[in-house]
């Protein structure tokens, strides 16, 4: 006994190397939602940019909304490329400082010039369809054939002038520049709302038999997902102005949680677009966005086709009618 004792002492520890890899957090956890909800949101803007450039023919809201997928595209692009960067920095990755520099800054510009983007076509696109609502003969007879192209070549303008003067303008006009921006924020979100809100109650009075529902509810749900994105910012900002986020890991917390809600609401978009033109039927996408943007008067590609089958089955009934 007392030799297997000595010989069990006698042997040599048995020592573990344990990897210097960081635990799964909830920051860690959030940041990888957040790259699969921005690859989710890559490939839905990327089907409506595709489908709308070389499949279906533009109409007045079909050009706001190309370019709201193409703003949403470039944002989650933007918030894919920051987030890696945070998982590089948590989990230590070497790399090139230069490069490393240069792909967190383009991921923010990119970021910054995607939510610009998104909040000023939303809020044209949905300011559009308040017009159409409220005055619909002046919108019918009247409107500019070419408005919504001028609008989006004006939009892209403005939106660069705002981006450059955010995030490369000197510090010392920061805290004006700052102001500047931050109230016209609050004069589109406002608009946002209140065109919302104008075409919701219009749609209620009138009637609905020559309206385009499906366009209406659609721009209505991503006006609805756009606002509850801002939700959590307002919230964070509101807990920052009271002093409640002390310490760093709840700032950061907060941070990638406004993140991770940003993306959802670019990413659900398209998703938006594509099932509420399938909405009880099996369609293909290209039918599906031609069902939900089809504008009163307009007819989509299937009832097209179904109405010149009819017409064609018609005459040919009247042409065997005269033979007999």
């Amino acid at each position: 006994m007392s030799l297997n004792s000595s010989v069990n002492n006698t042997r040599p520890a048995i020592v573990v190397i344990v990897p210097d890899i960081p635990p799964i957090t909830i920051e860690l956890a959030i940041y990888l939602v957040t790259v699969f909800v921005c690859l989710v949101g890559l490939v839905g803007n990327g089907i409506i940019i595709h489908l709308f450039c070389f499949r279906i023919k533009l109409n007045q809201s079909t050009v706001y909304i190309l370019n709201l997928a193409v703003a949403d595209f470039i944002f989650v692009f933007g918030c894919c490329m920051v987030s890696l960067y945070f998982l590089w920095e948590y989990n230590r990755v070497q790399t090139l400082s230069e490069s490393h520099t240069i792909f967190s800054r383009f991921g923010d510009v990119l970021h910054s010039f995607g939510f610009n983007s998104s909040l000023f076509f939303l809020a044209t696109l949905s300011i559009e369809q308040c017009v159409s609502v409220r005055f619909p003969m002046w919108y019918k007879c009247h409107r500019p054939e070419h408005l919504s192209a001028i609008m989006c070549g004006i939009l892209w303008v403005v939106i660069v002038l705002i981006t450059v003067l955010e995030r490369f303008l000197s510090h010392e006009y920061r805290q004006t520049v700052y102001i500047v921006i931050s109230s016209i924020y609050l004069v589109v979100t406002r608009a946002i709302v209140g065109a919302s809100a104008i075409l919701i109650i219009e749609l209620q009075k009138t009637s609905m038999q020559c309206r385009p529902l499906k366009l209406y509810i659609v721009v209505i749900a991503a006006i609805i997902t756009f606002l509850i994105s801002l939700v959590p910012i307002t919230t964070v900002r509101f807990l920052f102005s009271l002093g409640l986020l002390n310490t760093a890991t709840e700032r950061l917390i907060s941070f990638c949680l406004v993140f991770l809600c940003t993306a959802i609401d670019s990413t659900a978009h398209p998703y938006i677009y594509i099932n509420m033109g399938k909405w009880k039927k099996s369609i293909s996408n290209t039918k599906a966005l031609e069902s939900a943007f089809k504008e009163e008067g307009g007819r989509s590609s299937e009832e097209s086709h179904s109405a010149d089958t009819q017409q064609t089955d018609i005459e040919h009934q009247s042409s065997i009618l005269q033979r007999n």
